[in-house]
């Protein structure tokens, strides 16, 4: 990773801490005492006014992504705190994966929409590429694990797309088209209308074409979307289908030294994978009586795959869900209680032709949870839950079979200090069973891997007006069996790379989140992770763990000289690392980074025009570092839109 950027991080610190020091001032420069009313879905599984649970949950909105400009859920996430992003092709979506609290690869943070499941059953990344901008209404980001109410993969934390529903009465929608760089053409259209008799639809579109930074790098992108829902007395029934076919060019990786000589070249100019996913979602909600209601949802997504690398592949994926939840709430003489007692089946088939490693596999996962929060005192809250997790693993081609059980469990307080403060602590159990393709490529003296276990503590404190909040925390993670892909292992294949358990290893760290109105024309963003991962037992023991930065930080800075114009600047700082695969620390750490966006806004009568420069001081780096390659991101770029809403 190199940069030629002027700006050094140091810059980037000190206007960060500057941030830091006008947000811990905040509470006594502002003197608003109403409260935020914020609705939740990640908190309890369900859409409630905001609880005071024991934990820290980011709320997106679609004004936020709006004025960022951003036209990718990668570009979202990227500015979040606590997330740290991999790019291993350039499209900023197929194969993006997310890490939260120091923790890599595709399967150790949870990514949903309206609850359903993107991670796959395989060792690709959660399928980010089915989601589109136009259809979000808000993202809500769970820090630290979730393991009761979510289950299997909800590790280092949950991130829950939530998409936009109409509204009775009313017509709304938008048509936009984008150009940009590298002959970048984006157009999509959305209406939802809700009618008074209840009934209501969703329909969206895009294409979405480019040429991408690097050579055969070429993606072409079709979302097709449709919801249809109706709204009675006692509850909703709801039903839609969604079609992605994403065809991508891989351009693989580079070595260090032919970045050196050409960061766009390919060394696999005949690779690529097609890839079409349809999906259906079915469910509703109903009213038992004044306290309960039954929720209720099944998903089947299905995926086939043609990929060229070293030879032609066929793969196909079905994963399909069932997940009714009973929801009671309850008014007790300290406040509002909420139980919420749930089943989550979900069935995983995967099947690939790879001449190097062909399988068929099936997993069977079955659990049950209960998590309740409620009002012990009049300003204090307890959130305690837990679940019990069974699985079914079949590999085909090898005559194999295993079951397999554990459980989570969570405990966590949260305290009304008065003066809009709250102070929250928690403890919690967090799990990951082996997919299917982990299990299918293990090293030659192992069978099935080891479920990956962990406990986490956290303890933080939060401040939140109409004009600001602030959130402080400290977290301390165990983890037992991590599962990893390790290189050099021989596998069961008889080939080098393997997917292990790996020693005991920690992380512990500490965030600070801001997001405070300056004024009526200035609103300042910023927050700080530390990230301290480290293995504590076996041959690495008390090793940094490779690509995990222990530094990061991002400053947001709103400004909005005009009601019609906004402008929004993005800086990224991610702090030196170890190359990902250098589990001895042996190589230089790679350079820390300091990457700019900065975007406007300008909107007259129902029209919008919008601009975005990303890496505006053109910085040179990877999305992905590793000690046998890495994958370059593109340079400074621009795009422009143009949009009417209706």
């Amino acid at each position: 990773m190199s940069s030629k950027s002027t700006i050094h991080p140091s810059a980037f610190l000190i206007s960060g801490l500057s941030a830091a020091i006008m947000a811990i001032a905040a509470p006594a420069a502002f003197a608003a005492d109403q409260k935020l009313e914020t609705v939740y879905v990640s908190a309890t599984r369900s859409e409630t006014a905001q609880m005071p649970v024991a934990t820290q949950i980011q709320v997106i909105s679609e004004e936020d992504i709006r004025v960022s400009g951003a036209k990718l859920l990668s570009e979202v996430l990227r500015t979040q705190a606590g997330i740290q992003l991999t790019d291993s092709d350039g499209s900023g979506a197929r194969n993006v994966t997310a890490s939260m609290r120091g923790l890599s690869g595709a399967n150790n943070v949870l990514v949903l929409v309206d609850g359903r499941k993107l991670n796959n059953p395989s060792l690709a990344a959660p399928a980010l590429n089915t989601v589109s901008l136009k259809d979000v209404a808000r993202i809500e980001i769970v820090q630290g694990s979730a393991g009761v109410l979510y289950g299997d993969q909800a590790v280092g934390g949950v991130i829950n797309v939530i998409t936009r529903r109409a509204v009775a009465g009313e017509v709304n929608g938008s048509v936009s088209a984008t150009g940009g760089t590298d002959n970048l053409e984006d157009y999509n259209a959305n209406v939802t209308q809700g009618f008074e008799n209840g009934l209501s639809y969703n329909l969206s579109a895009q294409k979405r074409n480019a040429d991408n930074y690097r050579a055969n790098n070429q993606s072409a992108y079709e979302n097709f979307f449709a919801n249809l829902r109706y709204d009675f007395a006692k509850g909703f029934v709801f039903v839609e289908g969604q079609q992605v076919d994403d065809q991508l060019r891989l351009p693989g990786s580079l070595t260090d030294a032919e970045v050196l000589i050409d960061r766009r070249a390919t060394n696999t100019p005949d690779d690529y994978t097609d890839q079409i996913t349809d999906i259906a979602r079915a469910g509703f909600g109903i009213d038992l009586s004044s306290a309960w209601s039954l929720l209720t949802e099944y998903s089947d997504r299905n995926e086939e795959n043609n990929y060229y690398n070293w030879g032609f592949t066929a793969s196909s994926m079905r994963v399909k869900s069932l997940t009714p939840r009973l929801i009671g709430e309850f008014t007790t003489k300290h406040g509002q209680s909420i139980v919420t007692i749930g089943y989550d089946d979900v069935e995983s088939l995967y099947e690939s032709n790879n001449a190097y490693s062909p399988h068929e596999s099936e997993q069977q996962q079955q659990s049950y949870y209960a998590q309740a929060v409620y009002p012990v005192i009049a300003n204090l809250t307890l959130t305690a839950g837990a679940r019990f997790a069974q699985v079914e693993d079949k590999n085909y081609l090898q005559s194999l079979a295993q079951d397999d059980d554990l459980h989570a469990t969570e405990f966590g307080l949260s305290y009304d200090a008065g003066n809009n403060w709250r102070v929250f602590g928690r403890y919690a159990e967090s799990f990951r069973f082996a997919n299917p393709d982990e299990n299918n490529l293990v090293a030659q003296d192992v069978v099935f891997l080891n479920p990956q276990t962990g406990e986490s503590f956290e303890l933080g404190t939060e401040w939140q007006t109409a004009v600001g909040k602030v959130t402080y925390s400290l977290y301390s993670m165990a983890l037992n069996d991590e599962i990893v892909y390790d290189a050099s292992v021989p596998n069961n294949q008889f080939y080098t790379g393997a997917n292990i358990n790996l020693p005991d290893s920690e992380r512990k760290g500490f965030m600070l989140i801001t997001d405070t109105t300056l004024g009526k024309q200035l609103s300042l963003r910023f927050n700080y992770t530390y990230t301290d991962a480290e293995v504590v037992d076996g041959v690495y023991d008390g090793n940094v763990v490779p690509f995990v930065a222990k530094n990061s930080a991002t400053v947001n800075i709103i400004f909005t000289p005009l009601d019609a114009l906004n402008f929004s600047l993005e800086s990224v700082y991610t702090g030196s690392r170890y190359k990902s695969g250098d589990e001895a620390n042996l190589s230089p750490q790679l350079p820390s980074l300091v990457v700019f966006n900065l975007a406007a806004l300008y909107t007259y009568k129902q029209l919008e025009f919008s601009g975005r420069i990303n890496n505006l001081t053109n910085e040179l780096y990877a999305g992905y570092h590793s000690v046998w390659g890495q994958y370059p991101q593109p340079e400074r770029n621009y795009e422009a839109s143009i949009t009417y809403r209706f």
